[in-house]
């Protein structure tokens, strides 16, 4: 937080803890500071994600048909669809909600070749259709690096979470700076606590930016009193992002310590063998999800809004049902869901984003706000800017260790320590 943590003027800690205590924000800092740097800078980024990725490759969003023309039914939609993708590949997603003018992603798996139990190569994971045709408008990865228009959005995502790092090591990584920036979060406001009374008097000049004192006082000031200001905000999106990473590890452990939670979505676990032919065909399973929702509508007090997807999972043997309801959180994008059984119909998992424990409601919200996915343009902008301070504070945080190390370095031995103001 800036050179206040350093000169002693500090909460009554004894002189060794504190000094522990400097230096573990000082060197975790330098540890978090580039891969802090490339999370805030993409994560600025994909602030603005939807808008960014339909200003680069519109031919993925927006339908070449006239949005008068009428819409094919859903089931229509998808079997058009996987017409064109040929034997290779699969579509395992129904979308319920179709936007006139608008086209439809739908998720693709390749088909394992039963002679020689092989998966074909498609060159994408995902198609984009025009709702009103069933024509596929657009192909692509949606979390790969590339270099072309389609990609710029899916590289940035890519990057922002796992360091485009393969398998789960840029996840895991990331996950651990997370957890580091976290504690870094306490430890850094902590060393801007004054020592003795009056507490706030002397505590307000932390707040305070002095900018005629000169460059390397104004980068001290905008290091420790940005983190001052913005410290609640850095500490959500940096709990949050443990959650993203180190959900099972770390953050469920943690929250789960006074919080409840309803793990049933997560809980189903892998078939030995993927289901190939479920006993309910997609019309079939529809009608049992619906019937579920109902009952989960029912039980939770909740009104669909509208339909979203209907979605099978062939490794864990469920159908997952998504729909818009009064507990969403987003006002047009529904994640209230069920899980029922691909032969059976039974239920057998909940999401709700709101209305059920409180660990579930938090997660929800942490997740919602870490992606700006409420509150509109005013918010998206907000978390911009957040994004812009996070590397403001890295950038300063960095200057004043070089500041610091060249002055040590330029010291005589046995020279006095001296203090900068």
């Amino acid at each position: 937080m800036g050179r206040q943590a350093e000169s002693g003027a500090g909460l009554a800690l004894p002189r060794l803890q504190r000094q522990h205590l400097v230096l573990l924000h000082r060197y975790v800092g330098l540890l978090m500071a580039a891969f802090l740097l490339i999370a805030a800078i993409t994560g600025t980024l994909l602030a603005f994600r939807e808008e960014l990725d339909q200003a680069l490759a519109p031919e993925l969003f927006f339908a070449d048909s006239d949005a008068r023309t009428p819409l094919l039914d859903p089931y229509t939609l998808r079997e058009r669809v996987s017409a064109q993708l040929g034997p290779l590949a699969r579509v395992d997603a129904v979308v319920l909600a179709l936007r006139p003018g608008r086209t439809v992603r739908f998720p693709v798996a390749p088909n394992p070749d039963l002679a020689t139990g092989t998966f074909a190569v498609l060159g994408h994971d995902e198609i984009y259709a025009d709702p009103h045709t069933g024509k596929i408008q657009g192909r692509r990865y949606r979390e790969r690096l590339g270099v072309s228009a389609a990609q710029v959005v899916p590289s940035l995502f890519v990057i922002h979470h796992s360091l485009a790092l393969p398998g789960r090591w840029g996840t895991l990584l990331l996950g651990v700076i997370s957890l580091l920036w976290t504690l870094d979060c306490f430890a850094g406001a902590w060393l801007t606590l004054p020592r003795g009374r009056p507490f706030m008097q002397k505590w307000r000049p932390a707040w305070q930016l002095k900018w005629g004192a000169g460059a390397y006082r104004a980068t001290l000031d905008l290091h420790r009193a940005g983190g001052l200001w913005g410290w609640a905000v850095l500490l959500l999106f940096a709990w949050s992002s443990v959650m993203f990473n180190l959900r099972e590890p770390v953050f469920r452990p943690v929250m789960g310590l006074f919080l409840d939670f309803d793990d049933s979505w997560r809980s189903v676990p892998m078939r030995s063998s993927p289901v190939l032919r479920p006993r309910l065909d997609w019309p079939a399973a529809h009608a049992a999800a619906r019937k579920a929702m109902q009952e989960l509508a029912r039980e939770t007090g909740m009104r669909v809004n509208a339909e979203e997807r209907l979605q099978l999972d062939r490794r864990r043997g469920v159908y997952a049902y998504l729909v818009h309801s009064t507990l969403d959180l987003r006002p047009t994008v529904g994640n209230t869901a069920i899980l029922i059984d691909a032969d059976t119909g039974q239920a057998l998992g909940r999401w709700l984003p709101t209305g059920g424990p409180a660990g579930n409601t938090v997660s929800n919200w942490l997740g919602a706000l870490h992606m700006a996915h409420v509150f509109g343009r005013p918010y998206q902008v907000f978390v911009a800017l957040t994004g812009l301070l996070t590397a403001l504070l890295t950038v300063t945080g960095v200057l004043i260790w070089l500041r610091k190390r060249r002055a040590r370095h330029a010291r005589p031995p046995g020279g006095p320590s001296g203090q900068y103001r």
